[in-house]
Order: structure tokens, then sequence, then C-alpha cells
């Protein structure tokens, strides 16, 4: 996919349920301008509050999203926008991506790459979080994913973005031990979660979640109804 993948900021809100005027589609070489837009500008807020690297310029993740959407490097490089209709983001009020999201085969080494995939980019519009987008944007990816045959699904993300990792938790990811610093474009694998303060590396946790269906376990016969439904929703409010 992309070779920029942006950090993003992207809390949960569950007092905003989806709105049916609010959609997700797969990414079309139109939209890599406002693809572009979104990411750039979700990157830059996290630059600003979290003290995250600077995104590139704009004109560089323009191009980019533009190799990656129209010639991605596998049909398992898959990328999705979040469409609000009425928004009011750029050019007066009128249907507009707010939200974007991107998905490729897990490059780890641990991990097995015919059957595990890696949340490149979830970010939504800083003036449009709130609305459900991310929410959409992430259960749009992780179930094409799962159709696809896929069975865990990981994300990298910084240590300092509570509020993304608040996000994915609630949807059901959990920090699987790996970290990683990234240096000057290098990655650096390590086991421990030890920060760099002070030297403009860039700290990231791993998180991840199974694709698998949920068993639903042995049922009994004569099962009067009464029992406790465990079952949990992906839906996270909106990011």
């Amino acid at each position: 996919m992309a070779d920029v993948p942006a950090p993003a900021t992207n809390s949960p809100d569950p007092r905003n349920p989806p709105n049916a005027s609010n959609t997700v589609r797969a990414a079309r070489l139109i939209d890599a301008a406002a693809f572009a837009r979104v990411q750039h500008r979700t990157w830059r807020s996290a630059s600003e509050t979290l003290g995250l690297p600077s995104p590139p310029e704009l004109d560089q993740v323009e191009r980019a999203w533009e190799r990656a959407i129209t010639a991605p490097p596998s049909p398992r490089h898959r990328s999705w926008v979040a469409v609000e209709s009425g928004a009011d983001i750029e050019g007066g009020p009128g249907d507009a991506i707010v939200g974007v999201a991107a998905v490729a085969p897990a490059s780890d080494p641990d991990l097995d790459p015919e059957r595990s995939v890696e949340l490149l980019v979830l970010a939504v519009d800083p003036v449009a979080r709130g609305r459900g987008h991310g929410s959409r944007l992430l259960s749009a990816a992780m179930q094409t994913a799962s159709d696809d045959g896929e069975v865990e699904a990981v994300a990298w993300i910084p240590v300092a973005d509570d509020a993304l990792r608040g996000f994915l938790e609630e949807s059901g990811w959990v920090a699987d031990g790996a970290f990683r610093t990234l240096s000057d474009g290098a990655n650096v694998d390590d086991a421990d979660d030890t920060d760099d303060e002070g030297t403009g590396d860039l700290r990231q946790v791993r998180v991840a979640t199974s694709l698998l269906p949920e068993d639903p376990g042995p049922s009994d016969d004569g099962d009067d109804g009464d029992d406790n439904d465990n079952a949990q929703s992906n839906e996270a409010g909106s990011a």
C-alpha cells in the first residue's frame, strides 16, 4: 500500500450511532487527493498533539495513494474511504471523504504472511470525529479481510496515542507484546516498552485481533433462552 502510513488519533464516541447517509466504500483513483488530505490532516494533528514526527508534503502523500489505489502490489492490499453526506469540509456542504483506511499483508517475521494482515492506516478528519466513521471503516476492513480468509490482523500504533489504542481495544484488539522504534526510516524491533524520549524516534506498540469466527459453543437441548448473551459488538462508537 502507500509508503506513508500515518499515526492517527481516533477516540470512540458511543453516543453517535452510524447514520444511513454516511457510507464506507472501496477507494478509487478519483479519491486519491481527498484520501491524502484526510491522512495528511490527521497526521499533522497527531504530530502537534502527541509530538510525533511531521508528515511528508501533501503532494508526496497524494502521489503515493494514486499508486497504491490504481496499482496495489497484491489483491490483499486494499483501501477504503468513509463518505459523509452533507459534510462541510472543503468547498461548501456536499458528499465528502472524511475518513480513510488501508490494509496490506502483514510483514512482521513472527506472523504468517499468507493469513495475517496489517491495518496500515485508520484516519478520520479531525473535524468529522465522533460520527461513527472510524468504526465503520474498521468494520469494513476487518470484514473484508475475514471474508478473504485472513485469520489475524495487526496494527502498529504510537505508544503515546492513547486515544487510538483505546479505540482499538474497545473494538476487541489487544497488545500482543511486540514493540518497535522507527528511526530515520528504519524499523528496530525489540521486546520491551522503554520509551526513547528525547531521541526523535517514534516508539510503537503492536496490537492484534483475531478474524476467526467466534465459536458459539455447544448448545443445550431444552435451553429456555434465559442464558446471558456474551456476544460483544465491535461497534466502538466513532472515530
